[in-house]
């Protein structure tokens, strides 16, 4: 309200938006890799455009997260301020970033809870997007340089091509960095680079629906962790794979199969990785499989209900949450309401 008192200089346009999230994570693992977590909660994001110029709008606003059963009034609050410059092909961004589904990160490089642990980043984007092309490249700046810490930022790269109609090539990249010149914290420079390059088919077909079938090559580099062993070895690979179906465009039915040997990624699920929760226990070659099936629903209003449901095989480990079986179970639900509001026309 204080925004909207002052009666604007110029006559730019002015639109008031608002998005509420209302989510839930259930990851029932008891694994050496991951423990079993439940994250519910709510967020909204509020924030007001104005139109700077032809090309140009800035965003300010406020970003808060509350964890249900949680004490506090909100446990997460953080400013919404960009300035956005768009071309008819580009995107270029000053400040919070356009992170939409962990940027199209795969599973190995980001894990999927960053789309509710952490939806907010800040930093620098471009974004390209042509006929048969698409480039992003971000940094994400998580943390300052101070006495006590080394700074900390996420900088990512990701290249789709589309060959033809039903085949891309796809290409992504993730530097997690700890350092900085100022100051050391008593702290060595540590980073964990990740690297992927794959190939996407897609085709609707007559009873499956649309189908999709991907397969990648993995690459990581380096740790994070300053104290990672020195005897384990610093690079590791793996192979990704995911197909899945559409039956009547109801329901997407998916299946991942993964296997790595010495793989680690920072950012990435635990599933994928060599090591575990305990910085003591590492496996070199591992597997991974995982079955699902994901409903994505449109609602009016350009809102949106995501329901899904997992089962997953983390190598031969035996699960004591779904009936001793060497599979594990999890779920999610998110939904999506945008608000938008024109404020003052131009």
């Amino acid at each position: 309200m204080v925004l909207l008192g002052p009666r604007p200089v110029t006559a730019q346009r002015l639109d008031w938006h608002t998005s509420t999230t209302l989510y839930g994570d259930n990851t029932e693992f008891f694994t050496p890799y991951r423990t079993g977590e439940t994250i519910l909660g709510t967020q909204l994001q509020s924030w007001l455009a104005a139109k700077t110029g032809k090309r140009s709008e800035l965003r300010l606003g406020l970003y808060a997260d509350r964890r249900l059963g949680s004490e506090r009034f909100t446990d997460t609050l953080l400013p919404i301020v960009a300035f956005r410059y768009r071309t008819k092909h580009s995107l270029g961004v000053v400040g919070t970033l356009e992170n939409e589904r962990r940027h199209g990160l795969l599973e190995p490089l980001m894990v999927t809870t960053r789309e509710l642990t952490t939806p907010i980043e800040s930093g620098l984007q471009w974004i390209e997007t042509r006929s048969r092309v698409r480039a992003e490249a971000w940094v994400n700046w998580q943390r300052l340089n101070t006495p006590a810490q080394r700074e900390a930022f996420e900088m990512g790269a990701t290249l789709r091509v589309e060959a033809t109609t039903w085949a891309s090539v796809e290409g992504q990249h993730l530097w997690s960095h700890r350092g900085g010149q100022l100051y050391d914290a008593g702290v060595p420079v540590s980073n964990n680079r990740v690297t992927s390059l794959g190939v996407r088919l897609t085709r609707t077909l007559p009873t499956f629906g649309a189908s999709s079938l991907m397969a990648s090559r993995l690459w990581s580099d380096g740790h994070i962790d300053p104290n990672y062993p020195s005897t384990r070895p610093a690079t590791g690979h793996g192979t990704y794979v995911r197909a899945s179906v559409a039956p009547k465009g109801w329901v997407e039915l998916f299946a991942i199969s993964w296997r790595g040997k010495d793989f680690v990624a920072a950012a990435g699920d635990q599933n994928y990785n060599s090591t575990g929760k305990d910085p003591n226990f590492y496996r070199a070659e591992r597997t991974y499989r995982e079955l699902g099936a994901m409903r994505r629903t449109a609602m009016r209003g350009g809102g949106s209900f995501d329901a899904e449901v997992r089962w997953h095989r983390i190598d031969n480990e035996k699960s004591i949450a779904f009936f001793n079986t060497p599979w594990e179970l999890s779920y999610r639900f998110v939904v999506r309401v945008p608000v938008d509001v024109v404020v003052r026309r131009r």
